[in-house]
């Protein structure tokens, strides 16, 4: 019934590991290293054909095991092998790492309404989650959508029924002959099976399930209604807090884990497991949504891998297409473009910590192409809203041909010279000309081209090069001002909180173009090492700390030569009380705390390389608490616009410099004049996106003209195939260019 199937019965099992090697996570395929690029598509039994003239032969099919269960008791895996067959059809020497949703089928929720998610809030769909309930994927009959009810991740009856499944899906896999191809298996469940938590818009869950597995659940006022401004205060709001530790730890994060041993244990750890998590950027309804328990999940020995869509994030202009522009902040700063043309690709996930801990990280790069473009008609009207955003889902410039290219050319760049992974996402066939966006030759010798470069990783040093890093805190989020508080909820926004979308994801734009790689890590990551290596540190959020943690980051920054620069409110929040004193300690500053509200914009006013610098920066938005630093001892950068308080300074520590800055986002001249004082000197003379490791780097320009781009050490252009160190270019605006050892 299934030849090609039955053709491999005489194949062992495939093994696949993810090992550390040379700086890096690293992919095996039985035996042998493997470049982790793979692909996927709606349309993926037509576009594997294609993506094998790419030279991708990884397949990443989506498999919603409710269709596999048409009834209590029964299951049907025949919709299954029947893809499987097609697409080895197209290409016998595929491989698979399929995507697992751990869904239910209706009549299991008409069954067992007790066992659902009880929101705060009245559960009604908006305009823009609408059409994900009618767009199929022809993949195992699995709607991409989102249900009104859901189960509770807390419901033992759920997670009861869902392991039975789970487990009878894999002993059918490691029984079949398919086996020899299954590479592993990325689990899935939660909002597009992301591992948002179901219905994080209506902030869920107040159902008996979830009061009996972590305590009583706070309410919605208390839980949207924080009582010190952007902060929540540890004496008056303790309860919701430990609430939010609790919800991310114990049923978030120990959920995916207890299907990741399942996998584990049912593959006899012959094959990998991953999933989407660790969105610490541009992660949506962030309170509520998961993926603020990392260090667990890194920790797991059952996760080989984490994947994430790369950054969407949008303009913030009135009257803009999320794809027309850059992102601006509140002074007027341009910061840069995550998608599009001279966008920087940027990753969701902190890459550094993900391969300390030995985790492959695989971006999906769902870049559209000039093959969909918007279905617009001469006087402007035609095609959907949804379908524009997806059309442009590739950002400005991806519906022309130069533009396509240099998108694809920039994401795949970013896997190869980030040492990562990745799969290419084909939304193409679902869309206006049901064609593949990869299915043209210019774009098929393109990730050609990739393909083949990435054969050379076997031979390579991955190892971060970077003296610049970026420190987060995601517990810190359990602290601070609901998503919710920030309506109105305009798409721009796309449901992020203040520090979400001004901290990190604006701030990230704009270090991105500070013209040197950057490394992202956790706060539970830094070690000493990395104060001798790194001469620049940002500590974005680390607002939470412990008075044991204060005191190790000054041991081990104690004598290190190192910059740090404390954004906000760095130790403020102590585990039982707002303590300035703890927040004066870590920094070296003395404070006052202003909780009028006011303009989150500070005037900088310091010498720079070329001549003094005068530069606004910040969020025009009034807010509170601010901090204004009062000590004789420091060097005064820049001041509060509203107040002339000193929000921008500097002095010298115990053989390290401290730096304080009150607002965010940064925009790069400050960011290069931050990095040329450290010592930390950029590697191109322009604010260009620069990423590399130690035997790859990219480079993608940010402006037209010339620039020099200086490398570590001789490298080769790929362009070119010169071996310099320096390098004088002269580019134009989105022009990309990929070196080598």
């Amino acid at each position: 019934m299934y030849p090609y199937i039955t053709k491999l019965k005489n194949e062992n099992k495939a093994v696949a590991q993810v090992r550390t090697e040379c700086g890096a996570p690293r992919l095996f395929l039985n035996g042998d290293e493997v470049y982790p690029l793979l692909a996927w598509s709606w349309g993926l039994v037509d576009s594997a054909r294609i993506f094998r003239e790419c030279g991708i032969d990884l397949l990443h099919p989506i498999l919603g095991l409710n269709a596999s269960w048409p009834e209590s008791g029964r299951y049907d895996w025949s919709e299954f092998e029947a893809l499987f067959e097609k697409l080895l059809a197209q290409n016998p020497d595929a491989y698979f790492l399929p995507r697992v949703l751990l869904d239910v089928p209706a009549w299991w929720k008409q069954q067992h309404p007790d066992e659902l998610i009880v929101c705060a809030l009245p559960t009604q769909p908006d305009n823009d989650r609408q059409y994900r309930d009618v767009i199929r994927s022809g993949e195992g009959g699995m709607l991409w959508g989102i249900s009104m009810q859901e189960p509770s991740w807390a419901s033992d009856i759920w997670r009861a029924d869902m392991e039975k499944l789970l487990r009878a899906f894999l002993q059918f896999m490691e029984n079949s002959p398919l086996a020899s191809r299954l590479v592993g298996y990325q689990i899935g469940s939660g909002i597009y099976g992301e591992w948002h938590h179901y219905l994080s818009e209506f902030v869920p869950d107040l159902s008996e399930q979830m009061q009996r597995k972590i305590g009583a659940v706070p309410g919605l006022d208390a839980r949207l209604q924080n009582q010190y401004g952007l902060l929540r205060d540890p004496e008056k709001e303790h309860d919701v807090i430990e609430h939010y530790r609790r919800f991310h730890e114990d049923v978030c994060a120990e959920t995916l884990l207890h299907f990741a041993r399942i996998t584990k244990e049912e593959t006899e750890n012959r094959v990998l497991c991953g999933a989407f998590y660790g969105y610490q950027l541009e992660n949506v309804w962030i309170q509520e949504g998961g993926h603020l328990a990392p260090e667990k999940i890194l920790r797991s020995p059952h996760i080989d891998f984490l994947a994430s869509p790369y950054s969407y994030q949008t303009t913030n202009i009135e009257g803009r297409q999320w794809w027309e522009h850059d992102v601006i902040d509140g002074a007027g700063n341009d910061l840069g473009r995550a998608r599009g043309v001279a966008g920087d690709g940027g990753y969701r996930v902190l890459l550094e910590s993900l391969k300390r801990h030995g985790k492959l990280y695989l971006p999906e790069l769902d870049a559209g192409t000039y093959l969909e473009p918007p279905p617009i008609n001469p006087d402007g009207t035609g095609g959907s809203d949804v379908e524009r955003e997806l059309c442009m889902v590739g950002g400005d410039g991806s519906t022309t041909v130069e533009g396509t290219m240099q998108i694809l050319q920039r994401d795949l760049g970013r896997v190869f010279a980030s040492g990562c992974g990745g799969w290419l996402f084909d939304f193409g066939p679902v869309m206006r000309t049901k064609k593949s966006w990869y299915a043209d030759e210019p774009i098929i010798e393109q990730v050609q081209r990739f393909a083949e470069l990435g054969k050379l990783r076997a031979d390579m040093n991955l190892q971060s090069v970077a003296r610049i890093a970026a420190v987060y805190d995601a517990q810190s989020l359990f602290a601070t001002r609901h998503w919710r508080a920030e309506a109105p909820f305009e798409f721009g926004a796309y449901n992020l909180d203040y520090f979400t979308r001004w901290f990190m994801d604006s701030q990230v734009r704009a270090l991105h173009r500070i013209g040197a790689p950057v490394d992202y890590l956790y706060r539970f990551d830094l070690n000493r090492s990395d104060a001798e290596k790194y001469g620049l540190l940002f500590m974005v959020n680390t607002f939470s700390m412990r008075k044991d943690e204060v005191t190790q980051l000054h041991e081990l920054l104690r004598n290190s030569g190192t910059t740090v620069v404390w954004m906000y409110a760095p130790g403020f929040i102590a585990p039982d009380k707002l303590d300035l004193a703890q927040m004066q300690r870590l920094t070296g500053f003395e404070f006052e705390v202003r909780t009028e509200p006011g303009p989150m914009l500070v005037r900088a006013d310091f010498d720079g390389e070329h001549g003094k610098i005068e530069q606004t920066f910040g969020v025009s938005d009034h807010r509170w608490p601010r901090f204004a630093v009062q000590d004789s001892d420091a060097e005064n950068l820049g001041y509060w616009t509203d107040c002339d308080e000193v929000a921008f300074a500097r002095k010298q520590m115990d053989g390290w410099q401290s730096v304080y800055v009150g607002t965010a986002p940064m925009p790069q001249p400050v960011l290069r004049w931050l990095a040329q004082q450290a010592g930390a000197m950029p590697w191109s003379s322009e604010p260009d996106i620069v990423v590399s490791v130690e035997d790859a780097a990219m480079l993608v320009a940010t402006s037209d003209g010339a620039r020099t781009l200086t490398l570590p050490k001789p490298m080769k252009m790929v362009e070119t195939g010169r071996t310099r160190q320096q390098f004088d270019l002269n580019l134009k605006y989105g022009e990309v260019r990929i070196f080598v050892k």
